[in-house]
């Protein structure tokens, strides 16, 4: 049977904002609480998750959606224990590369330890898995990234209007193509 899991992005707000209506539309949704913010480390998000995988709950029929840096944490995760989901989907995985910044705060060294190496991206590319990327007309400044991103792991391309990055920050509550395809995987 397959089930859900949702990884969150950096301020964990994906949990209290689309996440819960997928929860509330969907049948064994696991939404673990990884720390966020400066405390967001890639080690602790890859032993939370590793007891999922341990315990078969995180398996080859789960369907995993991965929020902004939960992607780049997820790439990751997926080829050091050379997991393959059922599905994959990033939602706004920009995180994932590395790229210049003027920003001085802690998402500079969060961002550090995140990135994806070209194998991890290649890994993805490479495996068996449904793969889709959603981004958001909002999010341009991003485009490149997402763009990149689909190319690299070979993502079929989601191009969504009016959702920016998808956070609580701009009160995206729901994600009503996201349930559709979620739907259509199940």
């Amino acid at each position: 049977m397959k089930n859900i899991f949702i990884l969150h992005s950096l301020n964990g707000d994906t949990l209290n904002m689309w996440g819960m209506d997928v929860k509330e539309k969907f049948d064994d949704v696991y939404m673990p609480e990884f720390p966020i913010r400066a405390e967001s480390r890639y080690e602790k998000f890859k032993e939370i998750l590793f007891n999922y995988l341990e315990n078969g709950i995180l398996n080859s029929n789960s369907i995993v959606i991965g929020h902004s840096i939960g992607n780049a944490y997820f790439v990751r995760f997926c080829m050091e224990l050379n997991f393959v989901p059922y599905a994959y989907i990033a939602v706004a995985p920009g995180a994932v590369y590395e790229y210049p910044t003027t920003r001085t705060d802690y998402i500079v060294e969060v961002k550090k330890q995140a990135h994806a190496s070209s194998e991890a991206l290649e890994f993805i590319k490479n495996m068996n898995s449904k793969k889709y990327c959603l981004y958001s007309d909002e999010d341009d400044n991003n485009k490149e990234k997402f763009t990149r991103f689909i190319e690299d792991t070979n993502s079929i391309e989601m191009y969504l209007k009016g959702y920016n990055h998808f956070d609580g920050y701009h009160r995206i509550y729901k994600i009503p193509e996201l349930n559709e395809l979620i739907k259509s995987l199940l």
